[in-house]
Protein backbone atom coordinates (compact mmCIF):
# COMPACT_ATOMS: atom_id res chain seq x y z
CA UNK A 1 0.00 0.00 0.00
CA UNK A 2 1.57 3.25 -0.85
CA UNK A 3 -1.12 5.63 -0.02
CA UNK A 4 -3.92 6.05 2.80
CA UNK A 5 -6.87 3.79 2.06
CA UNK A 6 -10.58 4.04 2.00
CA UNK A 7 -10.91 2.00 5.35
CA UNK A 8 -8.57 4.35 7.46
CA UNK A 9 -9.65 7.14 5.79
CA UNK A 10 -13.32 6.22 6.51
CA UNK A 11 -12.26 5.38 10.45
CA UNK A 12 -10.68 8.81 10.76
CA UNK A 13 -14.39 10.25 10.05
CA UNK A 14 -15.74 8.03 12.22
CA UNK A 15 -13.50 8.67 15.20
CA UNK A 16 -14.22 12.71 14.11
CA UNK A 17 -18.06 12.61 13.96
CA UNK A 18 -18.13 9.72 17.48
CA UNK A 19 -15.65 12.25 19.40
CA UNK A 20 -17.40 15.37 17.75
CA UNK A 21 -16.83 17.73 21.29
CA UNK A 22 -13.57 16.67 21.41
CA UNK A 23 -12.62 16.98 17.45
CA UNK A 24 -14.08 20.82 17.85
CA UNK A 25 -11.52 20.98 20.85
CA UNK A 26 -8.88 19.97 18.85
CA UNK A 27 -9.49 21.94 16.24
CA UNK A 28 -9.68 24.68 18.03
CA UNK A 29 -6.92 24.44 20.12
CA UNK A 30 -5.07 23.98 16.59
CA UNK A 31 -6.05 27.13 15.69
CA UNK A 32 -4.65 28.95 18.38
CA UNK A 33 -1.54 27.33 18.65
CA UNK A 34 -1.01 28.00 14.56
CA UNK A 35 -2.07 31.85 15.33
CA UNK A 36 0.65 31.75 18.56
CA UNK A 37 3.61 30.15 15.99
CA UNK A 38 3.78 32.71 13.18
CA UNK A 39 6.07 31.17 10.34
CA UNK A 40 9.42 32.39 9.87
CA UNK A 41 9.15 32.12 6.33
CA UNK A 42 6.85 32.68 3.52
CA UNK A 43 3.75 30.43 2.06
CA UNK A 44 4.48 29.44 -1.50
CA UNK A 45 1.68 27.95 -3.78
CA UNK A 46 2.62 24.74 -5.20
CA UNK A 47 -0.71 23.19 -6.97
CA UNK A 48 -2.90 22.56 -3.75
CA UNK A 49 -0.76 23.36 -1.40
CA UNK A 50 1.63 26.03 0.28
CA UNK A 51 4.81 25.72 1.32
CA UNK A 52 6.68 27.14 3.84
CA UNK A 53 10.07 28.30 2.54
CA UNK A 54 12.66 30.15 4.99
CA UNK A 55 15.05 31.97 2.32
CA UNK A 56 17.90 33.50 4.26
CA UNK A 57 21.60 34.75 3.16
CA UNK A 58 22.63 36.91 -0.16
CA UNK A 59 23.40 35.12 -3.85
CA UNK A 60 27.13 35.72 -4.33
CA UNK A 61 28.21 35.29 -7.79
CA UNK A 62 30.24 31.95 -8.74
CA UNK A 63 28.52 30.66 -4.98
CA UNK A 64 25.91 27.84 -4.73
CA UNK A 65 22.75 28.50 -3.38
CA UNK A 66 22.50 25.91 -0.47
CA UNK A 67 19.40 23.57 -0.03
CA UNK A 68 18.39 21.85 3.52
CA UNK A 69 16.09 18.80 3.34
CA UNK A 70 15.09 17.67 6.93
CA UNK A 71 14.68 13.96 7.57
CA UNK A 72 11.34 11.94 7.77
CA UNK A 73 8.38 14.14 9.72
CA UNK A 74 10.64 16.91 9.84
CA UNK A 75 10.29 20.59 9.12
CA UNK A 76 12.57 23.84 8.67
CA UNK A 77 13.06 24.31 12.64
CA UNK A 78 14.75 21.83 12.17
CA UNK A 79 17.93 23.48 10.62
CA UNK A 80 17.59 26.66 13.29
CA UNK A 81 21.02 25.95 14.61
CA UNK A 82 22.80 25.74 11.13
CA UNK A 83 21.09 28.38 8.73
CA UNK A 84 21.81 31.68 10.02
CA UNK A 85 25.76 30.67 10.04
CA UNK A 86 25.86 29.56 6.51
CA UNK A 87 23.49 32.35 5.21
CA UNK A 88 26.90 34.62 6.16
CA UNK A 89 28.32 32.49 3.17
CA UNK A 90 25.75 31.98 0.39
CA UNK A 91 22.09 32.44 -0.28
CA UNK A 92 20.68 29.01 1.84
CA UNK A 93 16.33 27.30 1.74
CA UNK A 94 15.30 25.35 4.19
CA UNK A 95 11.17 24.83 3.78
CA UNK A 96 8.25 22.33 4.66
CA UNK A 97 7.19 19.45 3.17
CA UNK A 98 3.59 19.21 2.43
CA UNK A 99 1.64 18.99 5.76
CA UNK A 100 5.01 19.49 8.11
CA UNK A 101 5.87 22.30 9.80
CA UNK A 102 3.93 25.36 8.10
CA UNK A 103 3.17 24.12 5.24
CA UNK A 104 -0.83 23.57 4.44
CA UNK A 105 -2.14 20.09 2.78
CA UNK A 106 -0.55 17.09 2.88
CA UNK A 107 0.46 15.21 -0.82
CA UNK A 108 -2.08 11.79 -1.48
CA UNK A 109 1.45 10.12 -2.56
CA UNK A 110 4.44 11.63 -1.44
CA UNK A 111 7.47 9.77 -2.62
CA UNK A 112 10.61 10.87 -3.22
CA UNK A 113 10.21 11.61 -6.68
CA UNK A 114 7.31 13.93 -6.09
CA UNK A 115 8.83 15.33 -3.40
CA UNK A 116 12.03 16.23 -5.31
CA UNK A 117 9.12 17.97 -8.53
CA UNK A 118 7.45 20.36 -5.65
CA UNK A 119 10.71 21.40 -4.42
CA UNK A 120 11.95 21.99 -8.04
CA UNK A 121 8.55 24.20 -8.55
CA UNK A 122 9.42 25.99 -5.46
CA UNK A 123 12.85 26.96 -6.59
CA UNK A 124 11.22 28.45 -9.75
CA UNK A 125 8.70 30.27 -7.73
CA UNK A 126 11.27 31.88 -5.48
CA UNK A 127 13.92 32.23 -8.14
CA UNK A 128 16.39 30.10 -6.72
CA UNK A 129 18.65 29.04 -9.85
CA UNK A 130 21.13 26.64 -9.99
CA UNK A 131 23.80 25.45 -8.67
CA UNK A 132 22.69 24.30 -5.83
CA UNK A 133 24.54 21.95 -2.82
CA UNK A 134 22.61 19.78 -1.43
CA UNK A 135 21.80 19.09 2.04
CA UNK A 136 19.93 15.83 3.22
CA UNK A 137 19.16 14.83 6.88
CA UNK A 138 18.22 10.98 7.46
CA UNK A 139 15.03 10.71 4.98
CA UNK A 140 15.79 13.60 3.27
CA UNK A 141 19.16 12.31 1.48
CA UNK A 142 17.12 10.34 -0.45
CA UNK A 143 14.97 13.02 -2.16
CA UNK A 144 18.89 14.92 -2.24
CA UNK A 145 20.44 11.86 -3.76
CA UNK A 146 17.75 11.86 -6.42
CA UNK A 147 17.58 15.14 -7.28
CA UNK A 148 21.38 15.13 -7.46
CA UNK A 149 20.68 12.16 -9.90
CA UNK A 150 17.51 13.59 -11.61
CA UNK A 151 19.40 16.96 -12.33
CA UNK A 152 22.84 16.27 -12.33
CA UNK A 153 23.49 19.61 -14.42
CA UNK A 154 22.18 21.94 -11.20
CA UNK A 155 24.01 20.43 -8.64
CA UNK A 156 27.68 21.40 -7.52
CA UNK A 157 27.60 19.48 -4.26
CA UNK A 158 26.07 17.04 -2.16
CA UNK A 159 26.11 15.78 1.70
CA UNK A 160 24.16 13.53 3.16
CA UNK A 161 23.45 14.11 6.76
CA UNK A 162 23.33 10.57 8.77
CA UNK A 163 21.11 9.76 5.48
CA UNK A 164 19.02 6.75 5.20
CA UNK A 165 20.58 4.09 2.66
CA UNK A 166 17.05 3.01 0.27
CA UNK A 167 18.30 -0.41 0.99
CA UNK A 168 16.67 -0.04 4.53
CA UNK A 169 13.43 0.16 3.03
CA UNK A 170 13.65 -2.31 0.10
CA UNK A 171 11.40 -5.38 1.43
CA UNK A 172 13.30 -7.69 -0.35
CA UNK A 173 16.48 -7.02 1.83
CA UNK A 174 14.56 -6.66 5.17
CA UNK A 175 15.45 -9.44 8.32
CA UNK A 176 13.17 -10.48 10.65
CA UNK A 177 13.68 -7.46 13.08
CA UNK A 178 13.78 -4.97 10.67
CA UNK A 179 10.39 -5.84 8.63
CA UNK A 180 8.77 -5.91 12.94
CA UNK A 181 10.47 -2.53 13.39
CA UNK A 182 8.60 -1.51 10.31
CA UNK A 183 5.20 -2.76 11.05
CA UNK A 184 5.37 -1.18 14.36
CA UNK A 185 6.59 1.98 12.76
CA UNK A 186 3.57 1.91 10.52
CA UNK A 187 0.48 0.86 13.30
CA UNK A 188 2.00 3.87 15.38
CA UNK A 189 2.00 6.31 12.67
CA UNK A 190 -2.00 4.69 11.39
CA UNK A 191 -2.98 5.16 15.22
CA UNK A 192 -1.83 8.52 14.76
CA UNK A 193 -3.52 9.32 12.02
CA UNK A 194 -6.71 8.09 12.88
CA UNK A 195 -6.87 9.52 16.13
CA UNK A 196 -5.28 13.05 15.54
CA UNK A 197 -9.15 14.66 14.82
CA UNK A 198 -9.62 14.11 18.26
CA UNK A 199 -6.33 15.00 20.05
CA UNK A 200 -5.19 12.03 21.27
CA UNK A 201 -1.87 12.42 20.62
CA UNK A 202 -1.53 15.49 21.73
CA UNK A 203 -3.44 13.73 25.11
CA UNK A 204 0.06 11.39 25.20
CA UNK A 205 2.44 13.83 24.52
CA UNK A 206 3.07 12.86 21.02
CA UNK A 207 4.12 15.14 18.02
CA UNK A 208 5.91 14.61 14.93
CA UNK A 209 9.52 16.40 14.51
CA UNK A 210 12.86 16.87 15.99
CA UNK A 211 13.32 16.78 19.78
CA UNK A 212 16.71 18.54 21.90
CA UNK A 213 16.36 21.93 19.98
CA UNK A 214 16.50 25.08 22.44
CA UNK A 215 13.49 24.81 24.47
CA UNK A 216 12.06 28.22 22.44
CA UNK A 217 11.94 26.42 19.32
CA UNK A 218 11.37 23.11 20.27
CA UNK A 219 7.86 24.44 21.92
CA UNK A 220 6.93 25.54 18.61
CA UNK A 221 8.32 22.27 16.74
CA UNK A 222 6.54 20.04 19.34
CA UNK A 223 2.49 22.61 18.11
CA UNK A 224 3.28 22.41 14.72
CA UNK A 225 3.76 18.99 15.10
CA UNK A 226 0.49 18.22 17.01
CA UNK A 227 -1.34 19.43 14.01
CA UNK A 228 -3.74 17.08 12.24
CA UNK A 229 -2.13 17.40 8.83
CA UNK A 230 1.33 16.53 10.35
CA UNK A 231 0.31 13.18 11.61
CA UNK A 232 -1.58 12.61 8.10
CA UNK A 233 1.84 13.91 6.52
CA UNK A 234 4.08 11.71 8.35
CA UNK A 235 1.73 8.29 7.89
CA UNK A 236 1.61 8.79 3.73
CA UNK A 237 5.44 9.45 3.79
CA UNK A 238 5.94 6.31 5.90
CA UNK A 239 3.57 4.40 3.36
CA UNK A 240 5.40 5.77 0.70
CA UNK A 241 8.83 4.52 2.04
CA UNK A 242 9.28 1.17 -0.40
CA UNK A 243 8.21 2.83 -2.95
CA UNK A 244 10.61 5.76 -3.03
CA UNK A 245 13.06 2.95 -2.10
CA UNK A 246 12.59 1.31 -5.83
CA UNK A 247 12.72 5.09 -7.39
CA UNK A 248 16.22 5.80 -5.96
CA UNK A 249 17.34 2.06 -6.96
CA UNK A 250 16.14 2.72 -10.78
CA UNK A 251 18.01 6.12 -10.60
CA UNK A 252 20.78 6.94 -13.02
CA UNK A 253 24.28 7.24 -10.90
CA UNK A 254 25.23 10.27 -9.99
CA UNK A 255 27.99 12.25 -12.02
CA UNK A 256 31.01 10.47 -11.01
CA UNK A 257 33.06 14.00 -10.54
CA UNK A 258 30.38 15.49 -7.94
CA UNK A 259 31.65 16.02 -4.27
CA UNK A 260 29.75 14.15 -2.12
CA UNK A 261 30.02 13.98 1.69
CA UNK A 262 28.83 11.67 3.75
CA UNK A 263 28.58 12.88 7.98
CA UNK A 264 27.82 9.89 9.64
CA UNK A 265 26.88 9.95 13.52
CA UNK A 266 29.34 8.43 16.10
CA UNK A 267 26.96 6.83 18.49
CA UNK A 268 24.36 5.29 15.33
CA UNK A 269 24.40 1.42 15.89
CA UNK A 270 26.68 -0.85 14.10
CA UNK A 271 23.87 -2.05 11.35
CA UNK A 272 23.60 1.31 10.54
CA UNK A 273 27.15 2.51 10.12
CA UNK A 274 27.14 -0.58 7.80
CA UNK A 275 24.60 1.18 5.91
CA UNK A 276 26.55 4.33 6.01
CA UNK A 277 29.63 2.81 4.31
CA UNK A 278 27.50 1.87 0.81
CA UNK A 279 26.51 5.41 0.55
CA UNK A 280 30.97 6.07 -0.20
CA UNK A 281 30.33 4.82 -3.47
CA UNK A 282 27.73 7.18 -4.87
CA UNK A 283 31.29 9.05 -6.96
CA UNK A 284 34.73 8.95 -7.22
CA UNK A 285 35.07 11.97 -4.65
CA UNK A 286 33.02 10.82 -1.89
CA UNK A 287 34.25 10.82 1.37
CA UNK A 288 32.94 10.38 5.08
CA UNK A 289 32.97 11.95 8.24
CA UNK A 290 32.74 10.29 11.19
CA UNK A 291 31.28 12.74 14.12
CA UNK A 292 32.02 10.67 16.89
CA UNK A 293 30.03 12.67 19.54
CA UNK A 294 26.81 12.94 18.03
CA UNK A 295 23.30 10.77 17.56
CA UNK A 296 21.22 10.88 14.82
CA UNK A 297 20.35 14.92 14.24
CA UNK A 298 23.51 15.64 13.73
CA UNK A 299 22.40 19.40 12.74
CA UNK A 300 21.07 19.46 16.11
CA UNK A 301 23.67 17.55 18.35
CA UNK A 302 26.54 19.04 16.62
CA UNK A 303 25.77 21.66 14.25
CA UNK A 304 29.21 22.97 13.81
CA UNK A 305 30.36 20.02 11.92
CA UNK A 306 27.51 20.28 9.46
CA UNK A 307 28.65 24.02 9.14
CA UNK A 308 32.06 23.09 8.33
CA UNK A 309 30.91 20.42 6.26
CA UNK A 310 28.58 22.64 4.15
CA UNK A 311 31.65 25.78 3.92
CA UNK A 312 33.95 22.97 3.12
CA UNK A 313 31.68 22.17 -0.23
CA UNK A 314 31.26 25.43 -1.12
CA UNK A 315 34.58 25.75 -1.65
CA UNK A 316 35.46 22.53 -3.41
Amino acid sequence: MTHISFIDKSLRLAVSIAGLPLTFSQTAVSGYQWKQHKPSGKLVSIGDTQLHAVVSGEPKPHTPTVILESGMGGCSLDWSLVQPELSKHTQVLSYDRAGFGWSTTPMEKPTCRQYVEDLRLLLSELRLKPPYILVGHSYGGMMMKLFASLYPEEVTGLMLVDAVHEDRYDAEKMDHRRIKERRSVLKLSRLGYILSPIGLPRLIKRHIGANRLPSHIQKTVTSLGRRNNAFQAAYSEILCTEESAEQLKKASPLHPDLPVIVLTAGKQSDEWKQDQKKLLDLTQRTRQIIVEESWHSIQIYQPQSVIEAVRSLLHT
